[in-house]
């Protein structure tokens, strides 16, 4: 089985990236910074939907707890950080002087369109169903997400779809294999976590306040455990 809803939103991103490459300098940076902003919002109104969706309480702080620790610990946004500075160096994309704070929100991008709860859950829900009417919602939403990242980032947003593709893919195929082992319980709690780093993200990309969301993204991993465990607790 093709992903078709992850290659319709990867082609999404990829005709937004490049129209917002082909307007920013049309953009003022006032407009651009105002139009982060509410994308920004919106990222955390998605959040805090997301989150309204927890079935376990202490499972989704246990996760974001050690997710955060296994995060600070391995020094996760630096490998990341190192990984695309050096793909985007090799393809010889010319990175503004203030490499550091590009590549803050370069990663933060990368993050929200790679591995937010939402895009996670949508291939998942893809790969053992076969419907992609979430993921075909998102492109929507993504493709003009990309235009307004693409007027800031420029020519190295386009490399954010290969690992996109890749890491979506991933979750498409594995999911027939993990999906009869996970409870309704869990996967709620799943989308809840993920509402959890999409708020931050959220916050991050609206600049109401800086937050190290990259390292929250072992989160995601741990709380498939922690809510199992949990509903044997209580239950």
């Amino acid at each position: 089985m093709f992903p078709k809803g992850i290659f319709i939103d990867c082609l999404c991103i990829l005709i937004g990236t490049n129209i917002g490459i082909m307007i920013k300098k049309y953009i003022s940076n006032n407009l651009k910074n105002y139009l982060n902003t509410i994308f920004g919002i919106v990222a955390i109104v998605i959040g805090i939907i997301s989150i309204i969706k927890l079935n376990f309480l202490p499972a989704v702080i246990f996760s974001l707890i050690l997710g955060a620790l296994i995060g600070e610990i391995t020094r996760l946004d630096l490998k990341i950080k190192f990984f695309f500075q050096n793909l985007i160096e090799k393809f010889n994309f010319k990175i503004p002087e203030d490499k550091e704070k590009y590549m803050e929100f370069y990663l933060l991008v990368t993050i929200t369109l790679c591995a937010s709860g939402t895009n996670i859950f949508s291939s998942i829900i893809e790969g053992a169903t076969g419907d992609y009417t979430i993921l075909l919602s998102k492109a929507v939403m993504d493709i003009f997400a990309a235009i307004i990242f693409a007027t800031i980032l420029g020519l190295p947003m386009n490399l954010i779809v290969f690992p996109q593709f890749i890491i979506l893919s991933c979750f498409f195929y594995l999911a027939k294999i993990f999906m009869p082992l996970i409870t309704p319980f869990m996967l709620n709690d799943f989308i809840a976590v993920g509402g959890v780093l999409t708020f931050v993200l959220g916050i991050n990309i609206a600049n109401i306040k800086q937050i190290n969301a990259i390292n929250l993204l072992p989160s995601l991993l741990f709380v498939w455990p922690a809510s199992f465990l949990f509903n044997l607790i209580l239950h």
